[in-house]
């Protein structure tokens, strides 16, 4: 029966990321075509509701696997790291990679710039690591068959 919910829930998730990325392109498209149009608020308001069905169920799936013992500390022990990493990235980038006439124009400071440098050398460093992470798992597959 868990195996059965759980590919449930699966397929659900897919689902409202499929028609989130469907309602996020219709969505792009109309605000460059004409921002003034109805279809502007309803594709709008449509893709937040779907945006937030997603999130709520993908917490709603989070937790229901944390619910097992032993994974809610390797969970948190996750996150903190994760977020002491964010920490000493921030602290390592400069802020001054935007011109200042740039951060001007969009209304950001010396300090968004260095939260925005920090997330993308966080994406970067899990993007590699996932693929590592990837790499090592096939080639130790292929090592246990023979």
């Amino acid at each position: 029966m868990k195996e059965k919910t759980d590919k449930m829930l699966t397929l659900v998730m897919l689902l409202l990321g499929v028609l989130c990325a469907v309602f996020a392109f219709f969505f792009a498209v109309n605000v460059e075509t004409n921002p003034q149009s109805g279809l502007f608020d309803i594709v709008f308001w449509i893709l937040v509701a779907m945006i937030a069905v997603s999130i709520v169920a993908a917490l709603i799936f989070m937790f229901k696997s944390l619910a097992e013992k032993g994974k809610l500390l390797k969970f948190f022990i996750g996150l903190i790291a994760v977020v002491a990493v964010l920490f000493v990235l921030y602290l390592l980038s400069n802020g001054s990679d935007i011109s200042a006439g740039m951060l001007d124009r969009y209304g950001a400071t010396e300090t968004t710039s260095k939260w925005i440098g920090a997330f993308c050398y966080l994406v970067y460093i899990l993007v590699i690591g996932a693929a590592c992470a990837i790499l090592y798992t096939e080639i130790a597959k292929s090592f246990k068959k023979k």
